[in-house]
């Protein structure tokens, strides 16, 4: 079994994935060979011994009969058998692993799927986004909100802020001479006026907000309705404004319970009273206009399809990593149970020559323990005869 997948070939292209290797592979195994080492010493010991009890002589190491080796083959017997039914387990379990990882694969690869459709998704639109507004309504953010940059939005809206600011200090007294009947201090009087100043510029602004935004989105005919009778309220409430303003100004004034003549004094009613309206008028319509310009509902949906950008891709990473890792996993066992031939075949040899192994040190310990040259002789023949036999 082979898991293919193909290479990117572009570094941002989200629909590619690249193979890698699982950083723990499948293994199953069950069987372990015998550590050769520490058996070839206790045979070593073991043929000093038999040598130094009599067991072993050179007269029998000249028929070429070796009753320890006939016990290490019986056992070589049993540790093949032994081999050959834990290969047989470890295929099983094997496939069994493989069938769950399969499966694990195919839910790391639909999750990888969505990340991924959800990225395809954004990412055009963000795309769309990332193209400054020409005018109003055209569904495009600013220029700022695409650079990102505090600096420009300091540079553009600062002075607009300055004039909103100075609009408010200029009405502060105008409606504290408008209201000074109203308040029952100084203070109380001056907290109408600065409430008033701010309402007669905030609501203006907000309008133009409310505006921009309906430009930018569109809107059924209520909303538009909406939006006039607003407006004409709020013309309403202009006229009150200023109507309160001309009575402030063309009535006497009363200073220390004397009258001394009105502040506008020779100026005729229906002069000041356009002049008011003209000035309050214009002074909401700046207002309404700042707020129109600073406000584009896009840079908002710009920040939060940026963000959700972000965050999908920082899932497609996860899902993506996540689907190599059990992709590679599921090839590793695959690889696992095509092997198994393999792996019994590479048992059997290594058995085998571990097993010759003790034997000859089994030999080696009883020529140490015999101190015989004849001996000796006689242990290297059986040595070259046992390699010599067929299949050894």
């Amino acid at each position: 079994m082979r898991l293919s997948r193909r290479r990117p070939t572009q570094p941002d292209e989200p629909a590619q994935v690249i193979r890698v290797a699982p950083a723990v592979a499948y293994d199953g195994d069950l069987y372990h060979l015998p550590d050769w080492t520490t058996r070839r010493d206790a045979e070593r010991e073991l043929g000093r011994r038999h040598a130094a009890d009599g067991q072993i002589d050179t007269l029998t190491l000249q028929t070429g009969s070796v009753p320890r080796f006939h016990e290490l083959e019986d056992e070589r017997l049993g540790e093949l058998a032994r081999i050959e039914d834990l290969t047989e387990r470890e295929l099983r379990q094997a496939r069994a692993a493989l069938e769950g990882q399969k499966i694990r694969l195919a839910e790391s690869q639909r999750a990888f799927a969505a990340a991924r459709a959800a990225l395809d998704d954004t990412r055009p639109r963000v795309a769309e986004l990332e193209q400054p507004s020409r005018r109003p309504g055209d569904g495009r953010p600013s220029s700022i909100a695409i650079s990102g940059s505090r600096w420009p939005v300091v540079r553009r809206w600062l002075p607009a802020a300055l004039l909103l600011l100075l609009l408010v200090i200029v009405e502060v007294p105008i409606l504290y001479q408008v209201i000074l009947d109203w308040g029952d201090s100084v203070a109380m009087t001056a907290l109408l006026a600065a409430g008033a100043a701010l309402i007669m510029l905030v609501a203006p602004h907000m309008y133009g907000r409310a505006f921009r935004s309906w430009q930018e989105h569109g809107g059924s005919a209520k909303g538009r309705w909406l939006l006039i009778g607003v407006a004409l309220v709020w013309l309403g409430f202009i006229v009150a404004v200023a109507v309160l303003r001309r009575d402030a100004l063309v009535r006497p004034l009363v200073v220390d319970g004397e009258e001394i003549g009105p502040t506008a004094e020779g100026a005729g009613t229906l002069p000041t009273m356009v002049l008011l309206l003209a000035l309050l008028i214009a002074t909401a319509l700046i207002a309404a206009d700042l707020g129109r310009r600073m406000h584009n509902p896009n840079d908002r949906t710009l920040r939060e399809l940026r963000a959700k950008l972000d965050a999908e891709s920082r899932a497609f990473a996860t899902a993506q990593g996540v689907y190599q890792q059990d992709a590679g996993y599921a090839e590793s066992i695959a690889q696992y149970v095509e092997s198994v031939d393999r792996r019994l075949a590479g048992r059997t040899r290594q058995l085998d020559r571990g097993f010759d192994s003790l034997a000859t040190a089994y030999l080696g310990g009883v020529v140490e323990g015999l101190r015989d040259p004849e001996a000796a002789s006689w242990a290297e023949r059986i040595v070259a005869r046992r390699r010599a036999a067929p299949g050894r």
